[in-house]
């Protein structure tokens, strides 16, 4: 068998047999309103003419599941995904246009081949899930941005082990970094080592012989989101720690959009200063890519904001909020400040309990933190997208939006948030989540509740979360899975 990394969450597998699966190809263009790109840039010959027998899509998230890149496929292609609470993937890709869309239950695997199966297993309350990819005697654990860890990740262990291959993401994808604390602002709004951190002890519970640093190989090419570069961290970052530590089982292994691993032949790594000269090559790609970032600027600047639209989705919203949110938010008012040219178009003062839109004038007083301790800035193109295609969970994502906060005021930004993400995963009104089919998700996913309450458990007593406590290393391998130890370690594996 053979795989080969695509791009930054994109991977092939190809079994002895001639089968294909990919998982999650974002392999075109950029995503999250120009802000994410590939980086390395995907080579066209790697992609062109690629005809897979099955993709699989962890989750919804835009450099998963990209829209532009599933254009590229024959709509009958053999397309899974995981089955959650919700049916919103299936339904998309409905809506795409595709007619042979399969959702896997918890634990329930995909024939490919005799000899070539995927299982997935999900993870989190907001769906994500990680596919355990079985051909010719390999086992790759492809955990993308899942975090497994104490019961789930033991299940897929026990079930699986050996696993040969660990993928998982390494960098922030979240909206920590979003974060201004205006009336502190040295606080940290993030802890940077933790993501490194997290892989190296996911890596070592897996008992995995090689750790692929996978899933957070982005860049940020746009004007807003360019300085978010210097705090990505890179595979050869996760090496380094790996050696700075004295980790030498799994092995991290770095591999970038193109990289292959065979199992006859061993590592196939192309050389690349894609890390080491990192700066030069990003004022390079930015530059290669000016023109369509240009005309994505002009598209953005544009925008006009309907107040009446932004009334309708907000009175809507608030007839979902259960009860206690909606207490717990009764006289609380967000600040939506939408840009246009890079300066202030659209101020909007919003009560999501209530439903209320009020629009300010241009010269109101964000300074005052008394009066506006919630403050959102991003561009008025990106709020209206997130209207239209119910995807406000997706804006800090991208690095395109940014949240000016007072530090006592933080917590209800952080509640706002969670309330775009429970309406956006269909969670919202609340009955929602006694369906048959979300209590069926659940109960199938009992190892991840009983996390939960060990979690819950740890803070009301430790006052702190210890996830190591759950990433505990596993005992080392035994023989390779696929009976060639020799061909696993070959000479060009180091980059």
């Amino acid at each position: 068998m053979r795989f080969t990394v695509l791009s930054h969450a994109g991977l092939l597998v190809e079994s002895d047999q001639g089968k294909k699966l990919i998982c999650d190809p974002w392999i075109i263009g950029s995503c999250y309103w120009r802000s994410w790109w590939n980086y390395p840039p995907v080579r066209r010959e790697l992609i062109d003419g690629l005809k897979p027998d099955a993709i699989y899509l962890t989750h919804i998230h835009w450099d998963h599941f990209h829209s532009p890149s599933l254009a590229r496929f024959d709509k009958d292609t053999p397309i899974i995904v995981p089955k959650g609470n919700y049916s919103r993937c299936k339904d998309d890709l409905t809506g795409l246009g595709f007619t042979n869309v399969t959702e896997l239950r918890h634990g329930e695997p995909f024939a490919l081949d005799a000899d070539f199966r995927l299982t997935s297993y999900q993870f989190g309350i907001f769906l994500d899930s990680a596919a355990l990819v079985e051909c010719n005697g390999v086992k790759l654990l492809n955990l993308n941005d899942s975090k497994h860890m104490g019961p789930t990740l033991g299940q897929i262990v026990k079930r699986h082990q050996p696993i040969d291959f660990v993928f998982r993401s390494h960098s922030s994808a979240n909206s920590r970094l979003s974060y201004e604390i205006v009336d502190d602002p040295t606080e940290e709004v993030d802890d940077m080592d933790r993501y490194i951190q997290d892989f190296a002890r996911t890596a070592q519970a897996s008992g995995a012989r090689y750790a692929i640093p996978f899933a957070s190989n982005h860049c940020h090419l746009h004007r807003d989101s360019w300085p978010f570069n210097e705090v990505i961290q890179d595979p050869s970052m996760v090496r380094e720690y790996f050696e700075r530590h004295g980790i030498d089982q799994p092995t991290a292994q770095v591999m970038v959009s193109g990289d292959t691993w065979d199992s006859q032949a061993g590592f196939a790594i192309e050389p690349t200063d894609c890390f080491t000269n990192k700066t030069q090559r990003l004022l390079e790609y930015r530059q290669g890519q000016q023109a369509k970032l240009d005309a994505f600027y002009d598209q953005e600047d544009r925008a006009r904001v309907n107040l009446r639209v932004v009334e309708k989705y907000f009175r809507g919203l608030a007839r979902k909020l259960p009860w206690l949110l909606k207490w717990r938010l009764r006289n609380t008012w967000y600040t939506y400040v939408l840009y246009c040219e890079q300066k202030p178009k659209y101020i909007f003062r919003i009560n999501v309990s209530k439903g209320r839109v009020e629009e300010l004038p241009l010269d109101t007083d964000l300074s005052d933190n008394q009066a506006h301790p919630l403050q959102i800035h991003t561009s008025a193109f990106i709020f209206l997208r997130s209207i239209g295609y119910r995807i406000f969970s997706h804006m800090s994502i991208g690095k395109r939006v940014f949240y000016k906060v007072t530090k006592a005021a933080k917590g209800k930004m952080e509640e706002l948030n969670l309330i775009f993400n429970l309406e956006e995963y269909d969670m919202l009104p609340l009955w929602r989540n006694l369906k048959p089919r979300s209590l069926q998700t659940w109960c199938l996913r009992w190892r991840e509740i009983l996390l939960y309450l060990l979690l819950v458990r740890d803070k009301l007593l430790h006052r702190r979360l210890d996830f190591g406590k759950y990433l505990r290393p596993a005992p080392a391998p035994g023989p390779f899975a696929c009976d060639k130890t020799a061909q696993l370690a070959a000479p060009s594996a180091q980059r």
